[in-house]
C-alpha cells in the first residue's frame, strides 16, 4: 500500500512540476485557445438550424460514412461568400470538409497535390470575399502550424507559411475583402503577420507575449482591428498596429468602465489572476458595436470598446458562462447568446430574452449565422 502511494505521489509530482521544468528549459507545449470561432480547441460536433434557431438537429452525415467518417471534432465553419449552398468545415485530425447543400451532408476534401494532410487539424478556413477560388487554411500538420493556399477552390493547395518552431500553431486568418492577395495571420508564437502578395513575402505587424487566437479587422477602415489572445486578453489598434490598447474586461459589479488610450498604462486590474473572456464578436453591421461572452455574463460596447455594459440574460451573471454570441447579419437587434446548452434570443437589442434548451448535453462553444441565408445557423459543441 505504501509503495502504491509513493508511486502516485511521484506521478502527480511529474504532472505538476514537469511543465515548469520544460518551460525553464525553453521547451513549450502548444497552447490551445478557448476562444470560440477558429480557436485551437475543437468542438465535439455541430448542430444545425434551418429556421432561424427555432429547431435544431445534430449534423454528423458524411456522404461516404464507411470510408470517410464524419470528424469527431470541429474547429471552424466558413461560408462561401457567393454560393449559399457551399460551406467548408475545418476539423480536428480529419482535414478539410465541404458541403454543397447548406450543411445537410459533408464530404472530405482531398488535395490533388497532397500538400494538405488528410489527418491535419484545420483551425481556420478563410475564403476570399472578392475571389472565392482563393482559399487559405490555418493547419497543424508535421508537428507545426502552417498556412496553405488554394487558387482553384480547394482542389489543390500549396504551403505559403510555416511556424519557425515545432508545436506552435497558426490560429486565425483574415483576407481583405477587395484583395485576395492581402491577408493577416495570428500565430501561436504571438505574431500578427501580413502578406500583400498572397504569401510570397511577409512582414511583422506586432509580436505579443502570448499565443493569439483571433484577428477581427474593420472591413471599411482596415487600420482598426482587435486581437484576442489565447488567455482571453483583448487588444485594439486604430493605426494599423503601431499602437495597441489593452481593453479591460468588466467584473459583475461594474456596469461601465473606460479603457486607456494607446500607450497608456491600464489602470483596471480587474482580472489579474484569470481572464474570463470566452467569446468576442463584432456586430457585422456596425463595427463600433462589439460583444463579449464571459464567465461574468454577456457584455456589449457600442463605442468601439471604450465602455462596456452588461446585458442581463435570464440567468444570474456568474451562474453560467456565456460561451457563444451571434448577431443577425441584417438585423442587429436580433442577438443570440449561449450558456451551457441553453440558447438565449433577444429581438429588441438585449432588453427582453427567450430561452430554449438545445438537443445536446454539451456546451455550445460557437454560434454561426449564414451570411447569405440567415435562417441557417450552426452551433459548434464542446465540453
Amino acid at each position: 500500500m505504501r509503495i502504491v502511494l509513493i508511486v502516485v505521489v511521484i506521478i502527480l509530482g511529474l504532472v505538476v512540476v514537469l511543465p515548469f521544468i520544460l518551460s525553464i528549459a525553453g521547451v513549450r507545449v502548444l497552447q490551445f485557445s478557448s476562444i470560440g470561432g477558429g480557436s485551437g480547441r475543437a468542438g465535439e460536433g455541430i448542430l444545425i438550424s434551418v429556421d432561424g434557431g427555432d429547431n435544431w438537429a445534430k449534423v454528423n452525415l458524411s456522404e461516404d460514412p464507411k470510408t470517410q467518417p464524419f470528424p469527431k471534432g470541429v474547429f471552424d465553419i466558413a461560408f462561401h461568400p457567393q454560393d449559399e449552398n457551399t460551406i467548408f468545415l475545418g476539423s480536428d485530425d480529419s482535414g478539410l470538409w465541404q458541403s454543397i447543400n447548406k450543411g445537410k451532408s459533408w464530404r472530405k476534401v482531398f488535395d490533388a497535390a497532397k500538400v494538405l494532410d488528410v489527418k491535419s487539424d484545420v483551425y481556420k478556413v478563410a475564403l476570399s470575399p472578392s475571389n472565392p477560388l482563393v482559399i487559405y487554411l490555418a493547419v497543424f500538420q508535421g508537428n507545426r502550424g502552417r498556412v496553405l493556399k488554394s487558387t482553384d477552390g480547394g482542389k489543390s493547395f500549396r504551403e505559403i507559411y510555416f511556424a519557425s518552431a515545432n508545436r506552435y500553431g497558426v490560429f486565425d486568418i483574415y483576407v481583405y475583402p477587395t484583395d485576395p492577395e492581402r491577408l493577416l495571420i495570428a500565430t501561436g508564437q504571438g505574431g500578427i503577420l501580413e502578406s500583400l502578395n498572397g504569401g510570397r513575402t511577409w512582414r511583422v505587424i506586432k509580436w505579443f507575449s502570448e499565443s493569439l487566437a483571433r484577428i477581427i479587422v474593420n472591413p471599411r477602415y482596415p487600420s482598426e482591428m482587435y486581437v484576442v489572445t489565447s488567455s482571453g486578453n483583448l487588444f485594439k489598434t486604430l493605426d494599423g498596429g503601431a499602437n495597441w490598447a489593452d481593453l479591460p474586461e468588466v467584473l459583475s459589479e461594474v456596469k461601465s468602465v473606460p479603457y486607456p488610450p494607446p500607450g497608456a498604462v491600464n489602470p483596471f486590474n480587474f482580472l489579474s489572476s484569470n481572464r474570463t473572456l470566452e467569446e468576442f464578436i463584432v456586430d457585422p453591421v456596425g463595427f463600433d458595436t462589439a460583444y463579449i461572452g464571459s464567465r461574468s455574463g454577456l457584455l456589449r460596447s457600442v463605442n468601439g470598446g471604450h465602455t462596456w455594459q452588461r446585458l442581463d440574460l435570464l440567468v444570474p451573471p456568474e451562474a453560467l458562462p456565456v460561451d457563444a454570441v451571434a448577431v443577425h447579419p441584417e438585423d442587429p437587434v436580433l442577438i443570440f447568446a449561449a450558456a451551457s446548452n441553453q440558447l438565449y434570443r433577444s429581438g429588441d437589442g438585449g432588453t427582453n430574452w427567450s430561452v430554449d434548451i438545445l438537443p445536446t448535453s454539451s456546451r455550445i462553444k460557437t454560434l454561426l449565422i449564414h451570411p447569405l441565408r440567415p435562417e441557417v445557423m450552426f452551433a459548434i459543441l464542446g465540453r
